[in-house]
């Protein structure tokens, strides 16, 4: 009979199946799972959030700069709403909603559209039309008012721009990071476009039939 060495640990075909490797493995495993496990999903909820917030704020940089290019192809807009002649300012408002699906711009935010030009007084708000929800003010000031031109952005006495601002509550899933704002809490997103008038200027709306 062989006498085995009091320190030497039997292989492990021999050994009680309490005392076997995978056993003790096993139970690693189960117990590296259970404390990954909150861990990664923190990290695929913030990366839901940060796709989400790129994906929204690309999708208003292109409806902004659709809206004011649509704008200024026209020679004259006119005051209104709903869309008869097809060159009432409402028109740039139902071409925003188609342009930003599938977000509902609409309900979830804001849309002004300005005027701003150089009259020989320095640049002014010559008109501003808004469609949505919400109270957002505009960052280049109200109707009638000087105008507060974004930096860099100059205007000669005769230059005419069309300022397309966008507005949006965007809502992360938990608290990703600082500039995504914190879970349950709305970070208003704002996206700006600018374009010349093509044909003229549009410093004035048209009323009347």
């Amino acid at each position: 009979m062989t006498k085995r060495h009091p320190f030497r640990r039997l292989p492990w075909h021999d050994r009680p199946w309490h005392d076997r490797p995978w056993r003790d493995r096993r139970g690693i495993a189960a117990l590296e799972m259970a404390l990954l496990a909150p861990v990664l999903l923190v990290l695929v909820t913030a990366t839901v959030d940060v796709v989400r917030y790129v994906s929204i704020t690309l999708t208003l940089n292109r409806t902004a700069a659709n809206v004011s290019d649509i704008a200024t192809q026209f020679d004259k807009l006119r005051a209104g709403m709903t869309v008869v002649k097809g060159n009432e300012v409402g028109v740039l408002f139902l071409a925003a909603t188609e342009v930003a699906q599938p977000l509902d711009l609409m309900a979830g935010g804001q849309v002004i559209v300005t005027s701003v030009a150089n009259m020989g007084q320095g640049s002014r708000v010559m008109w501003q039309e808004r469609a949505g929800t919400g109270s957002a003010a505009s960052h280049l000031g109200a109707a009638g008012g000087a105008a507060t031109l974004p930096p860099g952005f100059t205007q000669q006495p005769g230059d005419n721009a069309i300022f397309t601002e966008l507005f949006y509550r965007f809502t992360p899933y938990l608290l990703s990071w600082p500039w995504l704002g914190n879970a349950g809490t709305s970070t208003t997103l704002y996206a700006s476009a600018v374009y010349q008038p093509r044909l003229g200027t549009l410093t004035t709306l048209e009323t009347g039939p």
